[in-house]
């Protein structure tokens, strides 16, 4: 069996393993190569699709003995294919540690983000890891803006001052509410014990 067919015998075998459906496994495909067939893609592109999919969880068989195959689990951090996938992570469990999200997984966190890129002429993505530069940009934004509305009421409703902008007209970005939330959470804690 030449190289080619054996990488595409190695996709079809991690899409098996991964349980992709077929829209999802072709998305995935597109996502990665710009094809949704590996029969056009050339061995580098095939070869792409398989680290992608390794990323995902999926593993090759070692010396003709399959390797345990684990869930997939959130990634560690700066394996991310952009810096913004990363900070999507990292936003998502900060609100989950806050109670404004009741799921902080990463099954949870695909599925908003599925929700938040379909909104783009139906043009989603089904994982956070495969998002573009462009849409975990606007992800971001839009989860960081979430979690800063909630905080801000969080902040109101226990007699806080919410920060102000340098104007004074207007609540302050993402970072400094973050910090005045956090300030909160911890002298509140301290108050308890």
């Amino acid at each position: 069996m030449n190289n080619r067919n054996r990488l595409i015998q190695l996709i079809h075998v991690g899409k098996r393993e991964l349980g992709l459906d077929d829209d999802t496994y072709r998305a995935m495909l597109e996502n990665v190569t710009g094809k949704t067939s590996c029969s056009k893609m050339n061995i580098q592109q095939l070869e792409l699709v398989l680290a992608n999919m390794e990323k995902q969880g999926f593993k090759r068989q070692v010396n003709g003995k399959q390797t345990t195959f684990k869930k997939r689990l959130s990634p560690k951090a700066g394996r991310a294919k952009h810096g913004e996938i990363d900070v999507i992570r990292a936003v998502w469990i900060t609100m989950a540690k806050h109670g404004i999200v009741r799921d902080g997984s990463e099954t949870a966190l695909d599925a908003y983000v599925r929700r938040m890129t379909q909104r783009n002429k139906g043009q989603g993505v089904d994982t956070v890891a495969w998002c573009s530069y462009d849409q975990a940009y606007r992800v971001l934004e839009s989860l960081k803006s979430w979690h800063r509305r909630e905080m801000i009421e969080q902040l109101k409703a226990k007699g806080w001052t919410v920060p102000m902008n340098t104007s004074g007209t207007a609540p302050a970005g993402y970072d400094a509410v973050l910090d005045a939330y956090e300030f909160m959470t911890s002298s509140l804690t301290e108050s308890a014990e």
